[in-house]
């Protein structure tokens, strides 16, 4: 996971139940409020619905702490889970809405 001085947060590698949860911890501090996070997944090669959770995960994280998540470059594949979850936050998210 790389970050940028504008929020902009490259994730790179697998994104499944193997390692979503390392992800997850390394973000926590990144969270902070009036910020705005874009999660580029542009170098995710591989997802299963852990990846889906994170999102979610990370959208009420950033409503928790006061700061805005984005996502960037978000593969067909996790798109398709988004739609089939039918959970309309993030759809919205995701431009799907």
């Amino acid at each position: 996971m790389d970050v940028d001085v504008d929020g902009r947060v490259r994730l790179t590698g697998p994104l499944t139940f193997a390692t979503v949860s390392a992800c997850l911890k390394d973000s926590q501090a990144l969270f902070r409020p009036r910020q705005r996070l874009c999660f580029d997944l542009a170098g995710v090669t591989a997802v299963d619905s852990a990846a889906l959770a994170l999102l979610v995960e990370w959208l009420r994280l950033g409503r928790a702490r006061g700061a805005q998540v984005e996502f960037a470059a978000v593969p067909a594949s996790l798109r398709s889970l988004a739609a089939v979850s039918e959970l309309d936050e993030i759809d919205a998210a995701l431009g799907m809405a």
